[in-house]
């Protein structure tokens, strides 16, 4: 009966006298590989994480859109969340982070005198839940008539309201925007993948 051949390190010899084992190319190549497939699936990781908080944000803004119509159908008018177009919500965004929390809890007291357009339109987060967008609303004010900002709104001359949401996902100061108007039914995203 014959013995298998070995090495003095234990290997078991082929018939070529080769040990068994994988060679450095072999092990180098499967290293590339699970590199290549490790580089795809964060890729589609990210974009798969970028699409469900684009999802949050157009669920607030269909949220806004109920809120302002209802609002409307009781005052006459539609609500503004800030003194301009260009006051966003949460102010403590970390776009280094990428999450801040609500903060605004209209049951508490001093908020719904301290955010009354968010407290008025009943819409928003948890407040303690983490959010990726900063939001702002804005709307014509019968009282003291102003253009819209430009671009967003076709006939100024009536009532409107417009809800937009912005976010810098990569930290480099370009924002994607999704903006919903009385004038729309769907919304707009701008600048998706920044």
């Amino acid at each position: 009966m014959a013995t298998d051949a070995r090495d003095a390190a234990g290997w078991k010899r082929t018939g070529s006298g080769r040990p068994k084992g994988f060679t450095l190319i072999e092990l180098m190549i499967v290293v590339v590989i699970i590199g290549i497939l490790a580089t795809v699936a964060g890729a589609s990781y990210k974009r798969f994480t970028r699409r469900a908080r684009v999802q949050e944000a157009i669920a607030f803004l269909g949220d806004v859109r109920i809120k302002q119509e209802s609002y409307f159908q009781t005052y006459h008018r539609y609500v503004s969340t800030g003194a301009s177009a260009d006051e966003w919500w949460p102010t403590s965004m970390n776009w280094a982070i990428g999450a801040a929390t609500w903060d605004i809890d209209c049951n508490k007291p001093g908020d719904q005198t301290n955010y009354p357009g968010w407290c008025s339109l009943g819409a928003g987060f948890a407040s303690v839940q983490e959010i990726y967008f900063q939001y702002n609303v804005w709307a014509r004010n019968p009282a003291a008539p102003q253009a819209p900002p430009a671009g967003y709104i076709i006939n100024p001359n009536q009532d409107w309201w417009i809800a937009r949401a912005r976010a810098d996902f990569d930290g480099n100061g370009v924002f994607s925007d999704i903006y919903l108007t009385s004038e729309l039914r769907e919304p707009v995203l701008i600048d998706e993948l920044e």
